[in-house]
């Protein structure tokens, strides 16, 4: 199997919003950017960002550019609010125009049986004799087919690379309207089971910093985890995005559980900030519940130091030098609370390698060749960590 697209090398300035720019940045791969920037030029907000990108992916389906109006559409339901129903349509449309367009003969497409519902899973099986199977999943807001584009740097290797959506992401959330637990070990779990595999490596992508952890602490068939890249505590990277005294103000008042006064306070916030009315409502959208302090009570149990010292397996740790999302601290704070792991690898990208951001979005391929050469190293030096 060989990559259809090359990813671009690069973290570019395409707006002067940190977020939308980091956005534009994420799917630039099946992009051209000229004519991102020509549309970042009119994203000025939320209702722009839709309109904009809506019209770039009917522009490029008229144009018979398929994948280019796939994750224009991606793009556009990123931001939709989940009330909103152009959100699904444009996540069918994603769906639609990428699987009539990636029909890669050696992917195979299984749902998994799970609680009740399903949970679905793409195969890319290794070239070659199978050294190794990694399961991958994402995290708080990306789809399993975002993903594709990395398995050829690990089937070229000899190891199986499974993708799946557990609940909470992509069609699990979008289409059966299952929420995120904590124990993420459950949904990992239920891909073991169904697969019948009992030995793999785990990839946790964003969010999965935290969900790819707390699968391994609870289940000792995966013996390989990554966190791509570091999450040790949600909470602490919401909380960093406020300034001091409003962050002493919230830890206060969640050690209180003041529910009314949070309620009241954070509604109040989303009436006037539009980024934390999308996050607020993509948040409670992802765990299910329907008050901001409810939302905050889950995203509070999202860390890793309750568990951390059940984590026995070989450890991969990547971190961004210039994430936005996760504060620097916790990469160091995280490696320093792993006492128990039988190796602990860890890897901090930085700006000269164009990959210092979140989940190295610049320099992609860095990071997949950096995790595959890791994956093959454990599996040829077993006695690595005894």
């Amino acid at each position: 199997m060989t990559n259809r697209f090359e990813f671009p090398i690069g973290y570019r300035h395409l707006h002067d919003d940190a977020n939308y720019n980091f956005q534009l940045n994420r799917w630039l791969t099946y992009w051209d950017e000229e004519e991102v920037r020509y549309i970042a030029a009119n994203i000025s907000d939320l209702a722009t960002w839709k309109s904009e990108l809506l019209k770039a992916a009917r522009t490029c389906e008229a144009e018979n550019r398929a994948l280019n109006a796939a994750f224009f559409y991606r793009a556009a339901e990123f931001f939709i609010a989940p009330d909103d129903p152009d959100k699904l349509i444009a996540y069918n449309r994603f769906r639609e125009l990428f699987y009539a367009e990636v029909t890669n003969p050696l992917m195979t497409r299984v749902n998994v049986p799970y609680e009740g519902s399903t949970l679905p899973a793409l195969i890319f099986p290794a070239d070659g004799p199978k050294r190794d199977t990694v399961l991958v999943h994402g995290g708080f807001d990306s789809f399993k087919e975002e993903f594709i584009e990395m398995a050829a740097t690990f089937t070229s290797q000899g190891i199986e690379f499974i993708l799946f959506e557990g609940p909470g992401q992509g069609e699990p959330l979008m289409l059966n309207h299952l929420a995120m637990p904590t124990d993420w070990e459950r949904p990992v779990g239920a891909i073991l089971d169904h697969l019948q595999i009992s030995s793999c490596s785990l990839i946790g992508i964003s969010l999965g910093g935290y969900l790819a952890p707390r699968a391994a602490a609870f289940d000792k068939r995966i013996r390989r985890v990554v966190a791509y890249d570091v999450l040790e505590d949600f909470l602490g990277c919401l909380s960093a995005k406020l300034d001091p005294g409003a962050q002493k103000l919230l830890a206060l008042l969640m050690r209180m559980r003041a529910r009314h006064t949070i309620n009241t306070l954070m509604s109040g916030v989303i009436k006037k900030d539009e980024f934390a009315r999308w996050a607020f409502g993509h948040g409670m959208h992802v765990s299910g519940t329907t008050m901001p302090y409810d939302y905050l009570k889950w995203v509070e149990s999202f860390t890793t130091a309750p568990f951390a010292p059940l984590i026995d397996q070989d450890f991969l740790l990547l971190g961004g030098a210039e994430d936005h999302l996760v504060p620097l601290p916790q990469f160091f704070s995280q490696a320093n609370n792993l006492p128990n792991v039988r190796s602990l690898t860890t890897r901090l990208f930085t700006d000269k390698e164009h990959a210092s951001s979140h989940c190295q979005v610049g320099n992609l391929q860095l990071a997949a060749d950096w995790i595959a050469n890791w994956l093959v190293f454990q599996l040829e030096h077993p006695e690595i960590g005894t």
